[in-house]
Formats: structure tokens, C-alpha cells, sequence
């Protein structure tokens, strides 16, 4: 389906459309701002809100640990029963040796007052060199021996080297729970202050309650998705994250490595990504907040300003085409009167009623007087058109019965006859002939092969009259004889040739007739070889085509005419490219060409 091109719409179209896009573009383009400036003002309030939240968590997580790690840093180093004990399971006779109950006991009451009130500790246990584990625990949910050394967390301890370190989710092997959970702990080497000997590890179980006591005062919106991890990016707490855990791995994976607020796309949705990092934890917060629950604000915002655009384009839209109806109903109206005009119904009411003086009321004036004019010339033209019927018709009275001059004529034709004066029979059949051509063809268009019969009557009249002192040739293709041309176009300019270009040469002359085809034109030529014309002249006659014939002058009344004749016929028939052509120079003669169209029959409607 072609698409509806803009020169071909109606103003009033037109007038809407430019109407409504002044509206939309500015409008579109200030509820574009709006919602971009509101939209990362509110991403900024939520990144600064969300910093300080998760910067908070990181403060009370410390303060938890720290205070955990204050505690039991004395218990076993301050302690003398307990640092003896640590001493005597260190050495290697009491390899696979467990502890007295009288020791259990002791270890079990400096240990238990730590953990009292503090639900989140599952456990806290201290390892001794031999790998017996005192505990605060039943003794049945713990084993009584572990080889720490081949515990997947031992390394980071060891790495340590006494200092506190924080310790992933993960499963304790020597725990023997029904359905074994996972703990984030604290752990540490236990070392004699004095020697620097090892004399063991005491290590801190918690549980995940630690995390969720912390966040428990925010709300999932504030946080989104939340996470805890360390710098080696192993998992310590996850809070609603509703995706596999494949995929929490790898987005664990991809998390920045320092502090950095950034955007992520996971499983194709786009988060915003708020990290803050501890140093004393070596621990990272990261909060993962969904941008469509970010910006549901800014949504409902764009969503407000869409429907206020539409509204306000809609009523935009109905005033513009109320205006643009307004404006363009003038031109409907001028429009629908010229139609009128066009189809020449001027008997209707064409006026158009004057309500302005703006441009539609001036063009409305305007149309008014040119209906008038028209109306008048119209009137004019078949005032004249009655006056030529009439003069057509007194043509043809005075040509009632032709036969009485032409049977006057062969009266005097048989008595030139008689009294054997053969010179004035011929001119007299020849004027005959040229006076029924002349007569009795009606038509404006004649073959050229009528015309030359016509016109070689013509000359035999001069020829009779000039003798032997004119010469007239004929150069005619024979195939242009049946070639339609305007009537009496040649007999005037051979006229004009005997009679200005050879009438005054002493010797006479020879006068020649061409008619050739070029292209699609016939060219007929009439030439002679009498005194010619100088440049001067040439343009005298030229102009004399195109000015009135009262004031044709310096050539001749009679050649004025004669050729501003022809020349009007030939440019009324078949156009101002069709004019005569006039040529020649000073003592060579002169010749005047004239163009006739063949292309379509070479007929054109005067």
C-alpha cells in the first residue's frame, strides 16, 4: 500500500498534523527529562539509603563478633586450670587420651557462662593438641576426638597464626545432629604467651540467627537481596534470594571486590549492586535491589505522565482540528467555487461572502473579481462569436450561386477563343481555377499536393504577364503530396517573391518552391534570387510580425500584411515554435521557410 504523500494531504491534514507535533515533541521531550531526573534521584536517595543501611549491618556484625572474640581470647590464656590442661594434653603420652570427668567439668563451667543468653552461639569448643574437644555442648551431639588438621577449615586458621579468623558456611564433622545445618564460626590458635608453643584452637560456632537478629530491623524492600560474603567471595549469609543456588554462586562469583555501587543483569533482569566491606571482618555486605522495584516510584511516575500526555494531546488534538477546520474552511469554500469554474457552471452562485480582511479575505475579493471578469469575456467572446456566424453567413449569401461568375468566366474564355487570343484564354482558365480553389474549399487544412495545383494556376497568370523574364521551379518530395497543410499558405509569399523580390530586377528572375521533410516536420520554402534583403531589413520584417498592422511600415503595407498573415495563422495553429523563418542578404534574394508538424497528422484546432 503506497504511502499517503505529504503535498497530496489536505490543509486542514496538514495544519493537524504540525499542530500536534508542536505539542507532542515538547511535551515528549519535558516528561522524558521529568522522568530521567526523577529516576536517578531516586537511584541516588535509594544507593545513599541502602549505603548506610549495609554499612550499619557491617558496624553491628562487628561489634558482635568482636565482643565474642574478646571474651573467649582470655578464657584459655588468663585462665590457669584451663591453660594447664591445654599444657598437659599437648604432650605426646596423652596422644588418643580423653580427659577426666573432673576436667570435662571444669573446662565446661569457665565455658558455659559465655554462651549464656545468647542463643545465636551453637557452640564453643576448644581443641586440644591431642585432638580432644571440650565443649559447652551435650557430649552426646559431639564427638569426643577430631584430627583438626584435616578439617577443610584448619588452613585459613593456621594461616591466622593465632589472630582471629572468620570462617564460611559449613557443616562441622564432629557435630552428630539428625539433620546436620550449616555454621559461620570464628576460630583461632591457642599459643603459651611465653613460648609461643601451640597448645591447641578454640573455635566459635554461629548460627545463621546472628545475621537475621542484625537485619531484622529493615525491611526486605529496604535491602532487596542481601548477602555476606568474605574477600576470597565464599558465602556467609543470603537473605531472600529466591534463585537456585547455582545461580547465587555465580553471581557470587561476579560480585566487585571492593567497595562500588554498579548495575548487574541476572537471569535477564537488571540489579542494582550496593557493596560495603570490613576490614577488622575482612567481611563484604552486598545488597542486590531489582531496578523495576527501584524505579517502580519513577514507573508509576512515567506511567502518571504518559496518561497526563495523552489526555492533554487528545484535547490538544480536538482544539487543533477545531482551529485547523477554522482556518482552512475559507480555502474549502474558494476551493469549491473554482471547481465550479473550472466546469463552467457559471450560471450558479459564485460570490464568496467577504467576512475578513485577512488573506483569505483578499484572496476571496480577488477570486470575486476575476469570476466577473471571466463572466464578462465570456459574454464578450459569444457576442463576437454571434457576429462571426453573422458575417459567415453574409459570406455565403454573397457567394450564392457561384456558377454565374464561373460560367461568365468561360464566356470570355470561348471569345478569347474565337478571336484566337489564346494569352488572356489561358490567365482566364487559371484565374477560373484559382478563383474555385479560393471559393469553394471550406477546409483550412488541404493536402499539398491541392496547393501546388492551386498555386501553379497562380503562376501561370504571372507568367502570361512577366513572360519569359520569370522562372519558377518546383522542388517537391513525392511523398509529401498527401501530407495535409494550412490552406493558401504558398501563393502569398509567391506572391511576395514576383512581386517585391523580381518585380523591379530588370531581368527578372527565378523563384523556387521546395517542400522537404526533416524529421518530423515538412519544410516548405519560397526563395528567389531577386535583390534580396539586407540585415536591416530582415529585422524590420521580423518585427513587423508582432506589432499592430497600422503601424507596419518600411517594407510595405502589402508584404506586412501578407506575411503577418501567415506567420499569425501558423502560431495560432500550431505555436510560437512554428513562426516563419525569414532569411536572405543584400543582392542574393531571400527566402522564407515555413515548419509544418506531421507528428499527429499535422492538423492542430485553431
Amino acid at each position: 500500500m503506497r504511502s499517503i504523500r505529504w503535498s497530496s494531504m489536505n490543509l486542514s491534514i496538514k495544519m493537524l498534523i504540525v499542530f500536534l507535533l508542536l505539542i507532542a515533541i515538547p511535551l515528549g521531550i519535558q516528561g522524558y527529562v521529568t522522568y530521567k531526573d526523577f529516576s536517578n534521584a531516586l537511584e541516588q536517595k535509594t544507593i545513599d539509603y541502602v549505603v548506610r543501611i549495609i554499612r550499619q549491618i557491617n558496624i553491628s556484625l562487628e561489634q558482635a563478633l568482636k565482643e565474642e572474640m574478646q571474651s573467649l581470647s582470655l578464657l584459655p590464656l588468663y585462665n590457669e586450670d584451663v591453660r594447664k590442661l591445654l599444657e598437659k594434653y599437648s604432650l605426646p603420652e596423652y596422644e588418643g587420651i580423653a580427659p577426666t570427668s573432673e576436667e570435662k567439668n571444669l573446662v565446661f563451667r569457665h565455658i558455659a557462662g559465655s554462651t549464656f543468653y545468647k542463643p545465636e552461639i551453637r557452640g564453643i569448643q576448644i581443641i586440644a593438641n591431642n585432638g580432644y574437644i571440650f565443649t559447652n555442648m551435650d557430649p552426646y551431639i559431639v564427638r569426643s576426638f577430631i584430627d583438626y588438621h584435616k578439617e577443610p577449615w584448619y588452613e585459613k586458621v593456621k594461616q591466622a597464626d593465632g589472630k582471629w579468623v572468620t570462617l564460611p558456611q559449613h557443616k562441622p564433622h564432629y557435630l552428630n545432629e539428625s539433620t546436620p545445618e550449616v555454621y559461620v564460626s570464628i576460630a583461632k590458635l591457642i599459643r603459651d604467651p611465653s613460648s609461643t608453643q601451640l597448645m591447641g584452637m578454640i573455635k566459635l560456632d554461629l548460627r545463621l540467627e546472628l545475621f537475621q537478629q542484625i537485619t531484622s530491623n529493615y525491611q526486605a524492600g529496604e535491602l532487596g537481596h542481601l548477602l555476606v560474603v568474605n574477600d576470597q567471595q565464599e558465602l556467609y549469609y543470603e537473605q531472600n534470594i529466591e534463585m537456585p543456588s547455582s545461580v547465587t554462586q555465580e553471581i557470587i562469583r561476579t560480585l566487585p571486590a571492593h567497595e562500588m555501587n554498579t548495575r548487574m543483569s541476572i537471569e535477564g533482569q537488571r540489579y542494582l549492586v550496593v557493596t560495603n566491606h570490613s576490614e577488622f571482618l575482612s567481611l563484604k555486605v552486598v545488597s542486590m535491589i531489582p531496578l523495576k522495584v527501584l524505579l517502580s516510584k519513577s514507573i508509576a511516575l512515567r506511567n502518571f505522565t504518559f496518561v497526563i500526555a495523552f489526555v492533554c494531546l487528545v484535547f490538544s488534538g480536538l482544539l487543533a482540528l477545531f482551529f485547523s477546520n477554522q482556518l482552512s474552511k475559507p480555502l474549502k469554500i474558494l476551493k469549491n467555487k473554482m471547481r465550479l469554474v473550472e466546469q463552467g457552471k457559471f450560471n450558479t452562485n459564485l460570490v464568496i461572502n467577504v467576512v475578513s480582511n485577512d488573506e483569505f479575505g483578499q484572496l476571496a475579493r480577488g477570486f470575486n473579481r476575476m469570476t466577473e471578469e471571466i463572466e464578462y469575456l465570456i459574454n464578450e467572446v459569444y457576442k463576437i462569436g454571434l457576429k462571426e456566424k453573422e458575417a459567415e453567413l453574409a459570406a455565403l449569401l454573397s457567394r450564392i450561386n457561384p456558377h454565374f461568375i464561373y460560367n461568365t468566366l468561360e464566356s470570355i474564355n470561348m471569345m478569347a477563343i474565337r478571336h484566337q487570343a489564346y494569352d488572356v484564354s489561358d490567365m482566364v482558365s487559371a484565374f477560373g481555377n484559382l478563383l474555385r480553389y479560393s471559393v469553394d474549399k471550406h477546409d483550412r487544412m488541404v493536402q499539398l499536393q491541392e496547393e501546388l495545383q492551386s498555386l501553379q494556376s497562380y503562376v501561370k497568370i504571372q507568367k502570361i504577364r512577366y513572360g519569359e523574364r520569370l522562372n519558377v521551379i518546383f522542388e517537391v518530395e513525392e511523398e509529401l503530396l498527401g501530407m495535409p497543410i494550412p490552406k493558401l499558405l504558398l501563393q502569398p509569399l509567391v506572391e511576395n517573391a514576383i512581386y517585391h523580390g523580381l518585380g523591379e530586377h530588370g531581368e527578372g528572375g527565378t523563384v523556387w518552391v521546395s517542400a522537404v521533410l526533416f524529421e518530423k516536420d515538412i519544410l516548405l520554402t519560397v526563395s528567389d534570387n531577386g535583390k534580396g534583403l539586407s540585415e536591416e531589413d530582415i529585422q524590420a520584417l521580423r518585427s513587423s510580425l508582432y506589432i499592430p498592422i497600422i503601424h507596419v511600415d518600411g517594407m510595405g503595407m502589402g508584404r506586412g500584411m501578407a506575411l503577418r498573415n501567415i506567420n499569425d495563422r501558423m502560431v495560432l495553429m500550431f505555436g510560437k515554435d512554428y513562426a516563419i523563418d525569414i532569411d536572405g542578404g543584400e543582392g542574393k534574394g531571400a527566402a522564407f521557410t515555413l515548419t509544418i508538424p506531421i507528428a499527429d497528422g499535422g492538423e492542430m484546432n485553431l
